[in-house]
């Protein structure tokens, strides 16, 4: 296995999630009070676009890689398309135009997370699907970077959020040192660059444009990537051969499959409660604004460390207990924040996140590529990202505003939302998740998935 192979598939998966690291954790600052002030049914609503985008935009870019073009083109057609998108989203100040242009934005992006992962996996061949952990994990290390990048960005002056990171260690004096530097050198040069007309002074709608600068250039890195051709259908194929998408749904008709995919899709929900309603709640509890986003990196320092266990944890305990272990972490996670406090125990609970993201999806993403044969891998990946982004995260989304405007009250004159009501939902949703798969998952099952699609069973990783 060629190092520089990992390395440039490493690059990838940093920069897919650089870009979306930016702009998913502090859209709700530029929706909300803060800046364009939407309500919160309408900012519910923008949520679902990166649902919509995960519903029809994977089986059709699927489709695409997986029979007509290679797969490292369709992504950097998306991403250059998507990048301008995503500063045009940054210039309108209404609901309509922001809703339209970020739901055509994600029926785009969406897709490209599972197109990722599919030549990730068919580069790496099937022996060598043990260092996609690792590859992936540079993907969790964009998206902190992401957030420690634009909460500097915001705070170019104070850095209040890496302040708090000396303070933790007891290095409140090295920070003071740092930070008189940063000051004197740092400091006048960026003054110099936001005084230009077209970049202006750091601003919350900056997550959207500074997010479609880096998708333009990750479009031109996709054009270096392996070379992942298209598997087309032969003349004799059936109907069902010939479509990427009808073959891989046809995998729903083994029981553990269907259980994982559906699964996923009602965590999915609960994964929209957290993205939607994170960045409120811990302003609630005193977190500046502008430090929301860098905050929610700790979830994925959390990830990034599971990543490298997973392989691991499949080996040893086997997918299912692995994936259990991870929903598990989201259920305690969420039952801890109904509590509201105290501080430390709030931002602790978000390295939970992180946990159960890892243990969890990623796993769910290993499941599926062993279960899928190679001509199918695209439209596989992307079936597992309608059902989590796409339904899931539209249903989330929906109920997320529905559900704050039902838990907020106003009490002398202040608006006050009821956290514990808030966080019970995804709480019980999460419990039943596990009890579902808990009862009917059998990972065993793959042996049977594998030998109907052609695929050798052994590949399998042994259950301890």
């Amino acid at each position: 296995m060629s190092f520089g192979l990992r390395v440039r598939l490493s690059i990838m998966m940093f920069l897919q999630y650089f870009v979306w690291g930016i702009w998913l954790p502090m859209l709700a600052q530029q929706l909300g009070p803060n800046s364009l002030n939407l309500d919160g049914r309408e900012i519910g609503w923008v949520f679902t676009v990166y649902g919509f985008g995960s519903i029809l935009g994977p089986f059709i870019l699927g489709q695409l890689a997986d029979r007509y073009f290679s797969t490292e083109r369709v992504l950097a057609v998306a991403h250059f398309v998507g990048g301008l998108l995503l500063i045009a989203a940054a210039y309108v100040s209404t609901f309509w135009p922001i809703f339209w242009i970020l739901f055509f934005y994600c029926s785009l992006y969406m897709p490209t997370m599972g197109l990722t992962n599919s030549i990730s996996f068919r580069s790496l061949g099937e022996s060598n699907q043990n260092y996609f952990p690792a590859i992936r994990f540079w993907g969790t290390v964009g998206w902190i970077a992401a957030g420690l990048f634009f909460g500097a960005y915001l705070d170019y002056q104070n850095l209040t959020f890496y302040q708090s990171i000396f303070d933790l260690v007891g290095q409140h004096g090295a920070f003071e040192s740092f930070l008189s530097t940063w000051r004197a050198s740092a400091v006048p040069l960026l003054k110099q660059v936001f005084e230009l007309p077209f970049v202006g002074e750091p601003h919350y709608r900056d997550c959207l444009r500074v997010s479609g600068f880096f998708s333009l250039l990750y479009a031109i890195y996709c054009l270096t990537l392996p070379h992942t051709p298209p598997v087309p259908a032969k003349d004799t194929d059936p109907i069902d051969k010939r479509s990427a998408v009808i073959e891989c749904l046809e995998l729903m008709r083994f029981r553990s499959f269907a259980v994982l995919t559906v699964v996923s899709g009602l965590v999915g929900i609960m994964l929209a409660f957290y993205f939607a309603c994170e960045n409120y709640f811990l302003e609630a509890i005193g977190v500046d604004p502008t430090q929301t986003g860098a905050y929610m990196t700790i979830g994925q320092i959390a990830e990034g460390v599971v990543m490298l266990l997973i392989p691991l944890a499949v080996t040893k305990l086997g997918y299912k207990t692995t994936m259990l272990i991870g929903a598990g972490a989201w259920a305690v996670r969420f039952g801890l924040s109904a509590l509201g406090y105290p501080f430390w125990l709030m931002i602790t609970t978000l390295a939970l996140h992180g946990f159960a993201f890892g243990f969890f999806f990623v796993v769910a993403q290993m499941f599926v590529d062993r279960a899928a044969s190679k001509d199918i891998k695209a439209s596989a990946q992307g079936l597992l990202i309608f059902l989590v982004y796409g339904l899931g995260t539209v249903v989330g989304s929906i109920l997320t505003g529905y559900v704050r405007r039902y838990f907020t009250q106003v009490v002398d004159g202040v608006t006050v939302e009821n956290w514990q009501g808030i966080w019970m939902g995804p709480f019980l949703l999460t419990l039943f998740c596990m009890l579902i798969f808990a009862l009917l998952f059998k990972e065993e099952q793959i042996g049977e998935i594998r030998e109907e699609s052609g695929l050798k069973p052994e590949l399998a990783p042994a259950v301890h």
